[in-house]
């Protein structure tokens, strides 16, 4: 009985040992003992962590294949064949192969010491050859196993593309579709499909659903898919393309649009101005998108002599083509007569659509001499001791039509005295008319008159014997002479502030050279023009005008004086007998009496814008014999005031 119970302590001793107990480690532990002359040797088995891999079928593998998600399982048993319960077993796998599930790769085993983890390929295209590990401590050993596995690449294909079977309307969408399959199922793990369309817009990419299918959102967008066959293609890595087309529907011309005449003004031929004028539609449909290769006809709505479309001299209908845009432009030339024109624009393929063009004008273009005028805004300024001092003066001029001539048309302008500012004007903005401003400064005249005078290049008048706005040989025309600034200014005439336009050439007086002077013909030169050196033939001449502007005195001058006690009238001139400064004003008050004299009015004041000196009146009211009454005068600029004393008889 002893020995019975020595043996089976001995039994307890070798457990001990392999489980850790008393040091050792996992592996084959014998231990012996003596009684007397009795010796007993226990072996003890080797714990393991057993691995391996199940597919879908829970059937051993060494395969896990792109389209499938496999198991691995690791089975713990101790030393003495004993499973491991609720033991926390580690996964590692090689990650740019297959995925975990969970991802940790840690899990528990069960009951019976099974720890079971999903293991998947990375995705449908990856393939290789690899080890899974796994590893367990128990107590303060360590277990661990291997298994090698092979990852194959699944056989991807698309099929059942799924585009339609009716014709897609201009601008309209569908939606494509196409089903993934692995080894001939399909997929049930997402796989990216890329889409792409010759034309339009289309979903680029979509994943997969449960059933395998890839779906996307074609746009027939764009004007130029309309009346196409848009081609669809969808790809996927591993397998091939699969392609097919979508029927566009042509889209309808609806409406065309007017969208500009450049420039809306142009001028008879040999005018020496611009001629051509581009008259621009778009074509469109119902949605305001352009229409492209639509036959669109062109015609004038009105005609004139001359006029012509696309080429010149040719007035009949002619036929353009829209571009991409849905645009289409004709080139319209000016003809010999000034008129308006329109074109109009009708689509080939359906008369009822079809519109007009905005106005085009064509006007004569260079002026005349009888439809020029100059002014200036102040008549008289305070200039003659005075730097600075300026007036506007404006050139208008027409042609023979009295239509606008063309912007770009530059005037000159030449002084006396003082200082032009600009000495050129360019005409703009349609007006037929520019402006440029003398300053007072420099040498004056004597007398303080000084002549402005404007030019530009025009065209003789004529009598236009036969309506073709042409002058034709034998006609009659408006010879000029050489234009000329006349500086004696000895022409005018203060009883009408008017200036005489019958001015006498002086010698060194500036001149406009033009033409030339062996070709001069005896002629009385016509306004500011110098006799005889007109030649005689009709053509472009200088259109011109001469402007007086006074360079006045600050101080002033009275002359013709009435005083009685009733008023006080006068002639107020400059020191040289011109006008005040225009915008000159007037003050007068009783500065000695007892009486109740007042001044009941005065005037003009300001005075007015003239040439002439002014004749001013002060009305007195209850005034005396013996009062002085003093009338002051102030000038616009320098303010200076001067006085003059009547005592009333």
């Amino acid at each position: 009985m002893r020995s019975v119970i020595k043996i089976v302590c001995l039994l307890l001793i070798a457990l001990t040992t392999a489980c850790g107990g008393g040091g050792g480690s996992a592996g084959t532990t014998s231990g012996s003992s003596s009684t007397g002359s009795t010796t007993t040797t226990v072996v003890v088995g080797t714990p393991t962590l057993t691995l391996q891999l199940l597919d879908t079928s829970n059937a051993a593998t060494t395969s896990i294949s792109g389209g499938g998600i496999s198991t691995a399982t690791a089975k713990l048993v101790d030393a003495s064949g004993n499973v491991v319960a609720n033991r926390l077993v580690g996964f590692v796998a090689d990650a740019t192969l297959v995925k975990l599930n969970p991802l940790s790769g840690s899990v528990l085993t069960n009951s019976i010491g099974v720890a079971s983890i999903q293991i998947s390929a990375l995705s449908l295209q990856v393939s290789g050859a690899s080890t899974l590990k796994a590893s367990a401590q128990v107590g303060t050993l360590t277990y661990s196993g291997s298994f090698d596995y092979q990852v194959s690449a699944t056989n991807l294909a698309l099929r059942s593309l799924s585009l339609g079977s009716s014709a897609l309307a201009a601008y309209g969408n569908r939606a494509v579709s196409v089903q993934v399959t692995a080894n001939g199922v399909p997929v049930g793990t997402p796989v990216q499909v890329s889409f792409v369309a010759s034309c339009g817009s289309i979903t680029a990419t979509a994943n997969t659903d449960a059933s395998g299918f890839a779906s996307a959102t074609y746009k027939a967008d764009s004007q130029n898919c309309a009346g196409t066959n848009v081609n669809i293609s969808a790809s996927t890595v591993g397998a091939t393309a699969l392609s097919g087309q979508i029927a566009v529907q042509p889209t309808a011309a609806t409406n065309i649009q007017f969208v500009s005449t450049a420039p809306t003004v142009i001028y008879l031929r040999d005018s020496g101005a611009t001629t051509q004028a581009l008259v621009g539609f778009k074509v469109v449909d119902s949605n305001g998108n352009p229409q492209q290769n639509q036959a669109v006809a062109l015609s004038f709505v009105n005609s004139a002599p001359g006029v012509s479309m696309d080429t010149v001299g040719n007035t009949v209908t002619v036929t353009k083509t829209s571009d991409a845009a849905g645009g289409v432009s004709v080139a319209v030339f000016s003809g010999t007569v000034p008129t308006p024109v329109q074109v109009r624009a009708t689509l080939v393929a359906n008369g009822s659509v079809t519109t007009t063009s905005g106005i085009l004008t064509v006007a004569t273009g260079r002026p005349v001499q009888r439809a020029a005028s100059i002014a200036a805004v102040k008549l008289s300024l305070e200039g003659f001791n005075f730097d600075g001092d300026t007036t506007p003066i404006t050139f208008s001029i027409a042609d023979r039509q009295g239509n606008p001539v063309p912007d770009g048309t530059v005037v000159n302008f030449v002084s006396q005295s003082g200082v032009m500012i600009p000495p050129t004007c360019v005409i703009t903005g349609g007006t037929s008319q520019c402006t440029s401003t003398i300053r007072t400064q420099g040498t004056r005249p004597a007398n303080g008159r000084v002549s402005v005078l404007a030019y530009v290049q025009g065209e003789k008048d004529f009598v236009d014997a036969n309506f073709n706005n042409v002058f034709d040989t034998g006609e009659a025309f408006t010879d000029l002479g050489n234009a000329y600034r006349s500086d004696a200014n000895d022409q005018l005439r203060p009883s009408d502030n008017a200036i005489s336009t019958n001015w006498t050439y002086r010698p060194g007086e500036f001149t406009v050279p033009r033409g030339d002077a062996s070709s001069n013909v005896t002629c009385a030169g016509g306004e500011s023009g110098r006799p005889n050196t007109c030649d005689g033939r009709w053509g472009a001449v200088d259109v011109r005008k001469q402007q007086l502007v006074i360079f006045a005195t600050t101080a002033p001058a009275a002359s013709s004086i009435v005083v009685n006690t009733g008023s006080i009238s006068l002639s107020l001139a400059d020191l040289n007998g011109n006008s005040m400064p225009t915008g000159t004003t007037l003050g007068a008050v009783k500065v000695s009496g007892s009486d109740p004299c007042s001044v009941k009015a005065i005037g003009p004041t300001p005075i007015a814008n003239s040439y002439d000196p002014a004749f001013v009146v002060v009305n007195l009211d209850k005034c005396l014999s013996g009062d002085i009454i003093r009338l002051t005068v102030t000038t616009p600029v320098t303010k200076t005031s001067t006085s003059f004393d009547f005592r009333l008889p």
